[in-house]
């Protein structure tokens, strides 16, 4: 398993690496990068879940990464606005 959690989300997005934030190189679904957070919690600075996606998220925007179609920072305004509470609640 990849340690790295770029490394992660290239294999979940089915890219060879990130192109920057310029143009999308891919897209991960929102499920699989909770799951990545999931993984990474035990060793993410995040004290919470919902920190630890929006990591996941920003290594995203980083590498040039949709999630679901979407730009990362605007995913990350809907984790901070709890649109996702109940998926990371498992419900």
């Amino acid at each position: 398993m990849a340690d790295k959690v770029s490394d992660m989300i290239k294999k979940e997005a089915k890219v060879d690496k990130g192109a920057g934030a310029k143009d999308p190189v891919g897209d991960i679904p929102l499920d699989k990068l909770i799951g990545i957070a999931k993984k990474k919690q035990s060793s993410s600075m995040g004290k919470t879940l919902k920190d630890v996606l929006k990591e996941a998220a920003g290594t995203c925007r980083s590498m040039g990464v949709t999630i679901e179609g979407k730009d990362a920072l605007e995913v990350i305004r809907e984790i901070d606005g709890g649109k996702h509470d109940s998926v990371l609640a498992g419900k």
